[in-house]
């Protein structure tokens, strides 16, 4: 089984960039536009690691946080 990568970013092309710098990696990739989608995503899939863009619009970080830990 590979390691995943969960990338919450609202912003697609930032996405599509950490995608292409990771595709090399052999890690499985996740993605997610806002913290419900991460939440939802670290439930199902329990991610190995979550790049997090830290200022998300209307992102709820201390839920994310408390949820995550």
């Amino acid at each position: 089984m590979s390691k995943r990568i969960l990338v919450v970013e609202d912003q697609p092309d930032n996405r599509q960039i950490i995608r292409d710098m990771l595709a090399p990696t052999g890690y499985e990739i996740m993605e997610a536009e806002n913290g419900e989608q991460a939440l939802t995503a670290i439930a199902k899939q329990r991610p190995d690691l979550i790049l997090m863009d830290i200022q998300l619009p209307n992102f709820q970080t201390r839920v994310f946080r408390v949820r995550i830990l």
